[in-house]
């Protein structure tokens, strides 16, 4: 009898485990809608008529680069430079400075949404991992975003000529805009307001295999990177492994020099998590990273590790991005690294404000 209990206690230990490591796995059932909506849009350009629509209603060309550029890279998919920097290149000089400048404006356009975009994984992962809900994610990264959003409206606004960006009227349909762009919003909306991810981007996916009439289950299969998925699973795991051991981690911590209640523990935490990222020059490996080290560290570093490995990736030299629009606009290397730089200064010194001065 006592085997029996004993044995029933320690399954169903086992069992409380394998929940608990699990926790948040249905995130991925998201991001997989996520890939088909980007997949089928994408391919059957469902956004063409809403690029119509903003170069025909706004006045302010400055104001159409920001939100060609910007719809462009909405959606999770690789490959969002070059459907911005080709969407761009209809607006763009045929040479000179303005066109290389806007080769810095491609980028810098399309890559501020991981920090906030509920579309990205480099949101939805520390959703994830944290427990946290999207307004909860967006208390934690005010700071960056504020610096992000000053230093890019700076770039923009200072830095680009009204006469360098080349619009010319073209015709566009109402209705395909409502019935393309329109969904995707409300699926947005609904996400923010309820947290029902499954539910909103289950329905958005629906909806455009509906219009698109796409119903090759290998078709929709080919637009999920799985590789991406199983990267997630894994770093979910993890993550909730040392959640559920966080003062186990932190006594060994404690009991090491690499601390980061001190200076020199936290450079030397700092140099390695920032050079990592560097190397690897991955959105996806960049946020796993920033996570890891808060569940490691402390969730109060977050901030800090989540600028500083965001920092890294943007300057490395393995993020194809800065290839993809040097081919469209011709932007010299020193033009593209010196905005960067300006940018992660900011995001450094926000986050860093914020994490040990305040």
């Amino acid at each position: 009898m006592e085997w029996i209990i004993c044995y029933g206690n320690k399954k169903g230990k086992l069992m409380t485990d394998i929940l608990n490591l699990t926790s948040g796995m249905s995130y991925l059932l998201m991001i997989i809608f996520i890939m088909i909506s980007a997949g089928l849009a994408k391919e059957h350009e469902l956004f063409a008529p809403a690029y119509s629509y903003v170069r025909n209603v706004f006045r302010s060309n400055k104001f159409v680069l920001v939100i060609l550029s910007a719809i462009g890279g909405v959606l999770p998919i690789s490959g969002r430079v070059t459907i911005s920097a080709g969407l761009l290149d209809t607006i763009a000089p045929k040479d000179g400075p303005g066109r290389q400048k806007l080769g810095v404006i491609d980028y810098l356009a399309t890559h501020h949404y991981y920090m906030w975009s509920p579309l990205e994984k480099t949101v939805i992962l520390p959703l994830a991992a944290f427990g946290i809900t999207y307004v909860g994610w967006l208390g934690i990264v005010w700071p960056v975003l504020l610096a992000s959003a000053l230093f890019i409206g700076w770039y923009i606004f200072t830095q680009i000529k009204e006469e360098e960006v080349a619009i010319s009227p073209t015709k566009f349909k109402m209705s395909a805009v409502v019935r393309n762009i329109f969904p995707m919003i409300l699926a947005i909306a609904s996400y923010i307001q309820t947290s029902n991810y499954i539910l909103c981007f289950g329905l958005l996916a629906l909806y455009y295999m509906i219009i698109t009439t796409t119903w090759n289950y290998k078709k929709l299969i080919s637009y999920i990177n799985f590789e991406l998925i199983f990267t997630v699973a894994i770093v979910i795991i993890v993550s909730n492994f040392l959640k559920s051991h966080n003062s186990t981690m932190q006594e060994i911590i404690s009991s090491t020099i690499v601390d980061p209640t001190t200076f020199v523990g936290m450079a030397v935490i700092s140099a390695l998590g920032f050079s990592a990222s560097f190397l690897m020059g991955s959105s996806g490996k960049f946020i796993a990273l920033a996570v890891l080290m808060a569940q490691i560290f402390g969730v109060e570093y977050f901030l800090w590790f989540f600028a500083l490995e965001y920092s890294a990736y943007l300057c490395s030299p393995m993020h194809k991005c800065v290839v993809i629009g040097r081919g469209y606009f011709d932007t010299p290397l020193s033009m593209y690294y010196k905005a960067i730089s300006i940018w992660i200064l900011a995001l450094l010194v926000s986050s860093g404000i914020v994490t040990f001065l305040i």
